[in-house]
C-alpha cells in the first residue's frame, strides 16, 4: 500500500510503497477513505521544537484525523463490525489509570496519540487503530465529513469547557478549521460572535462561513480596540484563544471581560509571560485549557448539530488531493494558502 512516512528526523516525508498493516486481537483494520491534515502534521512535517517535545517515534505514518471502511476485525472486537464507516478519536487511552477509570480517558496518564506516537497513521491506503478509539458514524455520512469530526471535536470540547449561558458574546482568535468550527457552535447557541486572524486567506474563509458577526484583521490596528467598539468597552463574556501565539494569549486575557472566561486551546510553542495579577487575579476571570475531546460525550455532541446542520463540516475544506499529492498540500498550509486539506488514498 502507499503512504505517507516521516523516517528522519528533519523537515520533510516521502511517499512509499509498504506492507499493509494487519489487525490485532483489540484492533480493526480500515480501508482509509479521507484523511485531512492538522497543525501537529506541519509540526512533524517540520520536526519542530513541538515535535520533539512529543518524542514522536521514528519511521512514522503521518496523519490522524480520517474516516472509512472497516474491513477486518480482531478476534476480541465486538462493538464495531465489518462494513461500519468510522472515525478514530485519536487519543489511545490506558484504560487503567485514575483518569481512564473515572470518566477522563482524554487526560490519560499514559496517552499516546495516534499518527504521533505510534507507527501507524492515516495517510496510507489501510490504517489500524484500536477498537477503543473507533466511533461509528451515522449513516448517510460522507467520508469527508466523517475525517472532521475530530477537529470539530476539538472545537465543541472548548465550548463544553466555557459553559456558555444565553446572550453570551464571544471572541475566537484564529480562523484556522478548528476557529471556524467554534464560531459555529457559538453562533449555533445564539452567542454574538466576533473572530479575528492575520491571515488574509484565513479571513476571507471566515467571512465566506459566515458564523461569525465581525470578522476582524487583527494586523491592521489596535484588535481590542475594535473587538471592544463591536461588543462594547466591557470586553467578551467568553474568548476562544486557537491561535496558539503569545500575541493572542495576552490578547485574550485583554479581550476577555471581568469576571468573563478564557479557553486556551491553541499549541503554543513558546511561553508567555503573563501579568497574571492584573489581567487574571483582579479580573477575576477563569483561565480554562483543555485538550482533545472527551470521549465520547463530544462526539455525541457534534453528531447533533450536524445532523440538525447547524455546524457544516464541509465547510471547511478548501483543497481535495490525492495521496501521491501530500507534498503539495504540506507547501500550501504552510505557506498560508489553504484552509482544510483532504487526502484521499
Amino acid at each position: 500500500m502507499k503512504a505517507v512516512i516521516k523516517r528522519k528526523p528533519e523537515p520533510g516525508i516521502e511517499i512509499a510503497d509498504i506492507e499493509k498493516p494487519k489487525a490485532g486481537p483489540r484492533d480493526i483494520l480500515v480501508k482509509v477513505k479521507a484523511t485531512a491534515y492538522c497543525g501537529s502534521d506541519i509540526h512533524l512535517y517540520k520536526w519542530d521544537g513541538q515535535a520533539l517535545k512529543w518524542n514522536a517515534p521514528l519511521p512514522k505514518i503521518l496523519g490522524h484525523e480520517f474516516c472509512g471502511d472497516v474491513i477486518e476485525i480482531g478476534d476480541s472486537v465486538r462493538t464495531i463490525k465489518v462494513g461500519d464507516i468510522i472515525a478514530c478519536e485519536t487519543h489511545i487511552p490506558c484504560e487503567k489509570c485514575y483518569y481512564c477509570k473515572t470518566g477522563r480517558m482524554h487526560i490519560c496518564e499514559s496517552m499516546r496519540i495516534f499518527g504521533c506516537h505510534t507507527a501507524e497513521g492515516s495517510f496510507a491506503e489501510y490504517t489500524v487503530i484500536p477498537e477503543t478509539i473507533a466511533y461509528k458514524l451515522p449513516e448517510g455520512t460522507s467520508y469527508e465529513e466523517g475525517a472532521l469530526y475530530e477537529p470539530c471535536g476539538v472545537a465543541m470540547h472548548a465550548v463544553q469547557r466555557a459553559h456558555p449561558e444565553p446572550g453570551d458574546t464571544s471572541v475566537v482568535l484564529g480562523c484556522g478549521p478548528i476557529g471556524i468550527y467554534a464560531q459555529q457552535i457559538m453562533n449555533s447557541l445564539g452567542s454574538k460572535v466576533v473572530a479575528t486572524d492575520v491571515k488574509d486567506y484565513r479571513l476571507d474563509f471566515a467571512k465566506k462561513i459566515g458564523a461569525a458577526r465581525e470578522v476582524i484583521n487583527a494586523s491592521d490596528g489596535d484588535v481590542i480596540s475594535k473587538v471592544k467598539s463591536i461588543l462594547g468597552n466591557r470586553g467578551a463574556d467568553i474568548v476562544f484563544e486557537a491561535a496558539g501565539t503569545i500575541e493572542t494569549i495576552k490578547q485574550s486575557l485583554e479581550i476577555v471581560a471581568n469576571c468573563g472566561k478564557v479557553v486556551l486551546f491553541g499549541a503554543c510553542p513558546d511561553n508567555p509571560t503573563l501579568d497574571t495579577s492584573s489581567f487574571i487575579v483582579y479580573k477575576e476571570i477563569d483561565v480554562l485549557g483543555m485538550t482533545g475531546r472527551y470521549m465520547f460525550s463530544t462526539w455525541d455532541r457534534v453528531q447533533r448539530l450536524v445532523s440538525d446542520k447547524k455546524v457544516n463540516l464541509s465547510s471547511v475544506i478548501s483543497h481535495k488531493l490525492p495521496l501521491e499529492k501530500a507534498e503539495e498540500g504540506f507547501q500550501m498550509i504552510m505557506k498560508g494558502e489553504a484552509s482544510k486539506i483532504i487526502l484521499l488514498p
